[in-house]
């Protein structure tokens, strides 16, 4: 049953960079478009680390995304994306004081182990880097047997 479960590890990473991906997009929308509100049912709650950024983050934000969701770059893209989380958690949340529920640090604290998750995990299977790397393996197996 163990190794059952273990073997399904690829494919829900995979699904976990997928759904990250678009959630930490919407916030990138929101910087660049305001389309979205920044209090979403969190009446009188300290805002988001992410919300003191310059608005200009949010295209980091939105490409960074983009190439998670899509599982191009996943590994630099990650180390970007955690210094752009850490820097909105020292320049916005650690100000506020030193718990992360109590300074609005929370999401980016848990975005950032996820990135960083990433930074050494990869993709997964379910990734256009995945595929790369799988084509370039099979094509240079091709070559050595010929």
């Amino acid at each position: 049953m163990k190794q059952a479960i273990a073997s399904w590890e690829g494919y829900g990473r995979s699904l976990l960079r997928i759904i990250l991906a678009f959630t930490f997009s919407l916030h990138g929308y929101r910087h660049m478009f305001g389309v979205f509100p920044t209090s979403g049912g969190r009446r009188a709650a300290v805002p988001m680390a992410l919300d003191g950024l310059p608005a200009i983050m949010g295209n980091l934000e939105i490409v960074g995304g983009l190439l998670s969701l899509l599982g191009l770059f996943v590994r630099p893209t990650a180390i970007v994306l955690c210094a752009e989380l850490l820097a909105a958690y020292f320049y916005s949340a650690a100000p506020r004081g030193l718990w992360p529920i109590r300074n609005g640090g929370n999401e980016v604290l848990l975005y950032m182990l996820v990135f960083a998750y990433f930074v050494v995990a990869g993709g997964g299977p379910w990734s256009l880097d995945h595929l790369v790397g799988f084509r370039s393996i099979r094509s240079q197996q091709g070559t050595e047997t010929a």
